[in-house]
Formats: C-alpha cells, sequence, structure tokens
C-alpha cells in the first residue's frame, strides 16, 4: 500500500494490517491443501453474496441492481452476472448451520455420552451395521443426515480414538465422553475444527459490530502478557492449559442443563470457546 495512503486514512491502513495478518495466517493452512484458484473463486462468491445480503437489508423491499453491487464490489457486471448464475444454480451456496455440518461427530459424541450418563455403562456399547441398528438410530436423532454416511462418521471417530471397533461383533464403544479431533493425527478433523472455531470468533465480532453502542454485545476477550521470557513458554503453556481445561469441564456442565434431547432441524448451536495463543 502506498505510503501517502497510510497518512491519509490511518484507519483505513489498520484494517487493511489487520486483515492481512489474519488472512495471512488462514492462508498458511491452505496452502498444499485448496489452490489460490479455487481460493479466489470462494472468495468472489461469497463476497458477491455478503454484499448484496447488506444492500438488501440496508434497503428494505428495494432490488440491488448490478451497477450496485460492481460499486460496492469493484468487480465489473459481467463478473457479477456470472456469479449470481452460479449461485442460482446453487454452487456458490454454503450451508449456514457451519459448525452443525462441519463437526457431526462432536455432537454424536455428546448425546452418546448423555446416553451413558443417563442410562448406565451398558450404553457405552452400541450394535451398527443396518438402519435399525443402535448407532444408526443414535446419528438419526442427533443430527441431519443430509450428505453424511454413517461409515464415514464411524471412521472419523475411530481416528480421534473417540470409540473402539469391533467388526467381528458389529459392536462400538464411546471411549471419551466428548470429542476432541486433536486426540489424533487426522488432519481434517484438526482442520474443520480449527476453521469452526475461526468461523464462530467471526461471528461473534460480526453481531458485536452490528449491535452498536445501545446494542447486546456478545462476551468477547483475550487475556495475555508482552513480558513472558521464551525459556518459560513450557510451564506457562501447562498452566494455561490447565486453566483452560478447567473452564472447559464447567462450560460442558453449565451446558447440559439447557439442550434438547432429541435433534431438530430448528435447533441452534450456541457455546463458548476456547484455545490459547503465542504471537509469533
Amino acid at each position: 500500500m502506498p505510503s501517502g495512503t497510510r497518512q491519509g486514512n490511518p484507519g483505513a491502513a489498520i484494517l487493511a494490517q489487520a486483515v492481512e495478518n489474519v488472512m495471512r495466517r488462514l492462508i498458511r493452512l491452505l496452502v498444499g491443501r485448496m489452490s489460490l484458484v479455487r481460493l479466489q473463486e470462494m472468495i468472489r462468491s461469497i463476497f458477491v453474496e455478503e454484499t448484496e445480503r447488506k444492500l438488501r437489508a440496508e434497503n428494505p423491499g428495494h432490488n440491488v441492481t448490478l451497477t450496485q453491487l460492481a460499486l460496492a464490489t469493484g468487480l465489473d457486471t459481467r463478473t457479477v452476472v456470472r456469479i449470481r448464475k452460479q449461485t442460482a444454480k446453487g454452487t456458490g451456496r454454503r450451508d449456514e448451520q457451519f459448525l452443525r455440518e462441519l463437526t457431526p461427530e462432536s455432537a454424536i459424541v455428546e448425546a452418546w455420552a448423555q446416553r451413558v450418563q443417563d442410562s448406565g455403562e451398558e450404553q457405552a456399547v452400541l450394535d451398527y451395521g443396518d438402519e435399525k441398528a443402535g448407532f444408526e438410530s443414535l446419528v438419526r436423532k442427533t443430527i441431519a443426515t443430509r450428505g453424511i454416511t454413517t461409515s464415514s462418521i464411524i471412521q472419523r471417530l475411530v481416528d480421534t480414538r473417540s470409540i473402539e471397533r469391533d467388526r467381528e461383533h458389529g459392536r462400538l464403544r464411546l471411549l471419551v465422553d466428548h470429542f476432541s479431533p486433536y486426540l489424533s493425527d487426522d488432519e481434517p478433523s484438526i482442520l474443520n475444527a480449527a476453521f469452526s472455531a475461526i468461523s464462530n470468533l467471526a461471528g461473534t465480532v460480526e453481531h458485536n459490530l452490528d449491535a452498536g453502542l445501545e446494542g447486546e454485545k456478545l462476551f468477547q476477550r483475550q487475556s495475555w502478557t508482552f513480558r513472558l521470557d521464551a525459556e518459560d513458554r513450557a510451564g506457562f503453556r501447562a498452566d494455561m492449559r490447565e486453566m483452560l481445561e478447567e473452564y472447559e469441564a464447567r462450560a460442558r456442565n453449565t451446558i447440559k442443563p439447557w439442550e434438547q434431547t432429541d435433534y431438530d432441524p430448528q435447533l441452534m448451536t450456541a457455546g463458548v470457546g476456547f484455545y490459547y495463543f503465542e504471537d509469533r
């Protein structure tokens, strides 16, 4: 960015730098996993969709013109038309229930663990392999199974050491009381959890910006120090982990009384997040 732009509009410069920092870290995760062409295509599609949504919200009852979209996005009208056509066909559409669809294993493990707690240890073992089996029944009651196979869910739960599979007898045993993709080297699970956490934080920031001065803001905080000796890093990490695990357990216990027993597409996803960071 030219130095004159930084001096003339310091707010824009700060925003540009902040976006660059966030995008750089996201791109580090994507290099080797997604092509630049695919990322550009996705960003353009999402940018047009969200711009149109914002313009409609600002002018209820009025159509959003191609000229308005072109001005707001910086794209030419031909590109806007092409992206709109893709969106109309559904090629650019993404499910709004991001966390529910991205990490269905988490919902299944939590529902299963609750069943064990309520009905006894015998519920920790479920049969699987057909529509009438216990595991398949649990899945149907817990999540929307559109585009998700029970075999893929089972494999992911095995990979993350959440369950033990007995192929000979067609049984699954629950090993944990909550789903954690970080228990294994299963890269898709780790990436899915990472991006869902990023998405959730961005959603909180979006809500707080839209709330304005008088609106109810969602809780959003970070605590850190600028004065940590690098030689103390291991001890500091261990101390922070112990604290976060304590609060994670407290959060799960606080959430439980609010949960409905069975899955319903009208139910919403809500919760809190815990993570440790270092600015490197």
